[in-house]
């Protein structure tokens, strides 16, 4: 057997590339360098004794070994041999187990009746064939059957094999009339020259692929061959390919889902490449994804056709990420963020900690074109208490400023306000805890609100911690009472009171004191009555902090009808 760089092998079903045929310092012999696809099974990268043999692809430490060329390699087989091994058997048809397709018995008897039953059991869509050892070789007198054997196929996954170039996997893939979808991960693919060129290489059917640790690089390799071999392309998946920069290239205007999760993306703006295109999903899962812009570009130009974005799972720690996407992504409408910094230390305006949950409303609030987060519909109701809790706390933090220029430093930090004071009005900004009644607002007495119940003649005083959500005030009241919880409300009795709207609607809208002391001497004037204002405590996650401020509340229980 004779050896190549580039060539695949596999030993015990671990898989590897030759990187470097020669000898290795003192020691006798020819030696083989190979970068292996688990990155942990080598010693080194290529680099021996302080001399560098060969460069890996991967960047990993421990991708590289030196073997003897004589090693019991794994036995390489055509396509059609993996297919026949894996989906039929060539055992004698009469000792053969009789197996069942719903009501009609079927009898698996071998590589010529499992092709001429196809059509009868209604074809194979979807063949799986990773980890096969699978190499096309053009001289094996069974390529033409593939065509016969294959032409219901519609997904196709060849993840981690043999081959040493696309141009195998297209010679295969050219004889599937009818195959969309189409799975290489793993592999370690040479790229033709032909496959640079527009129709030399062509599968222009083919909806979706992934090319997942597949270790090509962004804008070398895989953006010329998806605008040449696959420029019908709709998905692309190309995770763990190592990648810092996905540069900016043209991609064909129907790729509409781009999936470059796993790789070393720190900014959204290192994946350049959605600039101006057409993609309306973007998933972007388990990188080191930390701010929207890197520098290099004008974000505020680079995402404008995304509806859908996944950052699960990277180092989002700072609010400026979100607070950017209304401008970078004014089209998104689907938001996925679990797993992210940002979520598991949050301190609301006085300081107090926060739940995810809440962290999750105030990522509400500030995207107000948003649908759904982390797969959940966004309600009116929970975008309603998103977006007043985000304006109150917003208020709390001008509150504990100590001049106008360190209160616009916080408007700043905040570019909803000025629309949220104009949807919900601008809230009052009130003296602090500590100014009020002399109170630490840290302290255990301040994260605690006595509450006094009225409930027609029965009242009664819980203290009730600050943290708690209105469900579980509603819980605590519906015991007290015996009452489902979900058919009473609260209403807070702020002991506040707001003047009677007018109803006479082309009256000026302007008052005198003098008509106030004329008609309070007549008795017949109404610009002075007030209203008691009240407040319901709306059954949600909101909790009783973000309602209450002062350390002492009235709320009537209503039963609903």
């Amino acid at each position: 057997m004779t050896y190549h760089v580039g060539q695949r092998l596999a030993l015990r079903r671990q898989f590897c590339t030759v990187r470097y045929v020669g000898t290795v310092a003192d020691k006798p012999g020819e030696w083989l360098g190979v970068e292996w696809d688990d990155l942990q099974r080598g010693k080194h990268n290529g680099t021996h004794g302080g001399v560098t043999y060969f460069t890996c692809r991967s960047s990993s430490p421990t991708a590289a070994s030196f073997l003897r060329p004589n090693q019991p390699w794994d036995i390489s087989r055509p396509f059609l041999h993996a297919l026949k091994e894996k989906y039929a058997s060539a055992e004698d048809p009469q000792q053969h187990e009789t197996i069942y397709f719903s009501t009609k018995q079927a009898e698996e008897v071998g590589f010529d009746k499992f092709a001429r039953r196809q059509a009868e059991l209604r074809g194979i869509h979807v063949l799986v064939l990773d980890h096969m050892c699978i190499r096309y070789r053009e001289d094996d007198s069974e390529n033409e059957a593939i065509e016969e054997v294959c032409k219901e196929v519609t997904d196709l996954d060849l993840g981690s094999n043999l081959f040493e170039s696309l141009a195998e996997v297209y010679a295969i893939c050219s004889r599937l009339p009818k195959l969309k979808s189409l799975t290489l991960d793993g592999n370690r693919l040479s790229i033709p020259d032909n496959a640079l060129v527009p129709s030399k290489l062509s599968l222009p059917n083919l909806r979706t692929l992934s090319l997942s640790n597949t270790l090509l690089r962004w804008k070398e390799e895989v953006a010329l061959i998806v605008a040449n071999v696959f420029p019908g392309l709709q998905t692309l998946v190309a995770n763990n390919n190592d990648w810092k920069r996905a540069e900016k290239v043209k991609l064909p205007q129907g790729l509409k889902t781009l999936d470059l999760s796993g790789n070393g993306f720190t900014a959204l703006a290192d994946i350049a490449c959605v600039a101006n295109s057409h993609v309306e999903t973007l998933i972007l899962k388990n990188n080191s994804i930390a701010t929207v812009t890197n520098g290099s570009l004008d974000i505020h130009e680079v995402f404008p056709s995304i509806h859908e974005l996944d950052v699960r799972g990277n180092n989002i720690s700072d609010w400026a990420f979100f607070n950017s996407l209304t401008v970078s992504m004014p089209g998104l409408k689907h938001l996925r963020t679990t797993g992210n910094p940002l979520y598991e230390n949050l301190k609301s305006a006085e300081g107090r900690p926060q739940t995810t949950e809440d962290g999750y409303m105030l990522t509400i609030a500030r995207l107000p074109g948003l649908d759904t987060l982390n797969y959940s519909k966004i309600t009116d109701k929970e975008r309603l208490n998103a977006e007043t809790y985000y304006l109150n706390q917003i208020a709390l933090e001008i509150t504990g400023t100590s001049s106008e220029a360190e209160a616009a430093a916080v408007r700043a930090r905040h570019p909803r306000w000025a629309a949220l004071c104009e949807e919900y009005g601008e809230p009052a900004v009130k003296p602090s805890a500590t100014q009020v009644d002399g109170l630490d607002p840290n302290s255990p007495a301040a994260s605690i609100a006595t509450i006094t119940f009225l409930s027609g003649q029965k009242t009664w005083t819980e203290s009730v911690p600050k943290a708690a959500n209105i469900y579980s005030v509603l819980g605590l009241v519906g015991k007290k009472l015996r009452i489902m919880p979900l058919k009473l409300r609260l209403v807070w009795e702020t002991g506040e009171h707001d003047p009677v709207a007018r109803e006479d609607g082309d009256a000026p809208d302007w008052w005198c004191s003098s008509d106030d002391d004329e008609d309070g001497a007549s008795g017949g004037g109404d610009h002075g009555e007030m209203v008691a204002r009240e407040v319901e405590l709306v059954a949600g996650t909101r909790t009783v902090g973000t309602y209450i401020e002062g350390r002492d509340a009235r709320v009537r229980v209503e039963v609903k009808r």
